[in-house]
Order: structure tokens, then sequence, then C-alpha cells
């Protein structure tokens, strides 16, 4: 025999009845706690809704508050009233939903619209053999098409595919080629990468530059002995790589905690 249930949600309640006593009180003391914590002065007005909820009309003592703005929607006032919900309307308990207004009431809720019920799928029409299919159907076999002889034939678009691809690579491998006018901070600073990688024995590589400033690179880096540069990458990901002949391992280190003086702790 399965074990019953147990409910989880909260229970519903009829629009128009008041909330009792207790849950008005409930819901007073968690908003005057919320704000007093935030050292904003304020007195609570209560009265019930249309919806069965609970307004709550907060005037503020204090002027230019922030976060607080009467008359209009406050983001502040929203957090406390999403807190003292979750607080409030535990399962098993009548929801009472608290609504908040700065220095005035908040307007009742719009009822939420009815959902429509999905629109039945068409039925597909049943086969039947020996039937005509209706006028301006249109055939599912394509028609062949006549050809000369002087057309190419079609491979399924291998060719074209590859003849783009073979243009597209040509395009971004081709940096070396192109023609750029002399940056003296760029050529700077890619000769003293390339120096830096051949003396060190460490691998740089560079991204997020223009096909000139690649084309820049290569230039520059191209005169310093012990390191090869090249381009490497499609698209975003392309860059310039500086790599030295000589290699040089990284270090092992172990990381040591520092020392703190008393004074400091």
């Amino acid at each position: 025999m399965s074990a019953p249930a147990i409910a989880t949600d909260v229970v519903a309640v009829m629009p128009g009845t008041p909330a009792s006593p207790e849950r008005k009180a409930q819901v007073t003391s968690l908003v005057e706690g919320i704000l007093k914590h935030m050292e904003y002065p304020a007195r609570l007005e209560l009265k019930d809704m249309p919806d069965g909820g609970i307004g709550i009309a907060v005037h503020f003592d204090g002027a230019d508050l922030p976060g607080i703005t009467p008359g209009k929607r406050s983001w502040l006032l929203d957090c406390i009233q999403f807190l003292v919900n979750k607080a409030i309307n535990r399962p098993q308990v009548e929801k009472r939903w608290v609504s908040l207004g700065a220095n005035a009431f908040p307007e009742p809720r719009a009822p939420r619209p009815e959902k429509e019920p999905p629109a039945p799928k068409a039925s597909a029409p049943a086969k039947s053999g020996g039937q005509t299919p209706p006028a301006g159907a249109a055939s599912a076999k394509p028609q062949p098409v006549k050809s000369n002889g002087n057309a190419p034939k079609n491979d399924g678009g291998k060719d074209a595919g590859r003849s783009e691809g073979k243009g597209r690579r040509g395009h971004e491998a081709d940096e070396r080629a192109l023609e750029v006018k002399d940056d003296p901070a760029l050529t700077k600073l890619f000769s003293t990468l390339a120096e830096k990688s051949a003396k060190t024995g460490r691998l740089y590589a560079v991204m997020s530059l223009s096909a000139e400033d690649r084309a820049r690179a290569l230039k520059a880096a191209s005169a310093v002995k012990g390191v090869t540069v090249k381009t490497e990458g499609e698209g975003y990901f392309r860059r310039v790589t500086f790599t030295p002949e000589k290699l040089t391992p990284m270090p092992s280190k172990k990381q040591v905690m520092p020392d703190y003086d008393d004074e400091e702790e």
C-alpha cells in the first residue's frame, strides 16, 4: 500500500476574503524589521486588497532616500516585497500576496489572462488507391534538366567548397605579401618581442591583430636571428607566433606562503 502524498503547495484564497489579524501582524513585523536594519524611518498603513492580498502604504519620514521616489515604482520596495512574500507564503499556508507602495497604496494587480487552448492539428489526408491528387499540388519528383553538354558536372558542391576553401586559406596565409606602411612604434614592439623570445627561449603568440599589423609583425621579426615567426589559425583566432630555436623549459617553483608579522595580522 503506497503512502499518501504530502501536499506542498500553498492553500488558495478566495478573492475578497480579508487576511487574519495574525497574518497582518506577521507582515508588519517583517517589513518593519527590514526597514529598521536599513535605517529607513517609515510608517506602515495596511488595507485589504480586492484579490485577498495585503496592501501596504510605506510612508517614509526622511527625504531624498536612495531608491525611493514617491509616485513611482521602486526597485527597493520590489525587493522587500519579494522577500516578504517568500517568507509568509509557506507550504500548506493560505497564500496572501503582499504589495508595497511608496507613500501610497499600490494599485491592485491586473487579473492574469486565461491561456487559450492550443488549436488542433490538421490531420493528414488518408491514403487511398486510385484517387487523383488535388489540383495545383506540386509533384514531389523533380523534373530532369536537359544539358547541352557544356555545363559543368554537379559533384554535390565539392569543387565549389574546395575552391572556396583554397581562396580563404590563401588570403589568410598571405600577410607577408601585403604592402603596408611602416609604423615605427609597432616595428620596435615586434622586434623587441622577437628578441625576448630568442633570448629567454619562450614561445609567444599575439592575437587580435589586423592583417596589416600581422604583416608588420612578420616583417619586423624576420630580421631577428634565433627566432621563427609565422601566422597560425583562422578567423578571429588567427595569431602571430614567435618560436625560438632553443626552447627553455619553465622552472618548477613551489608556492610558499609569505610570513606575516604580528602587527599586520
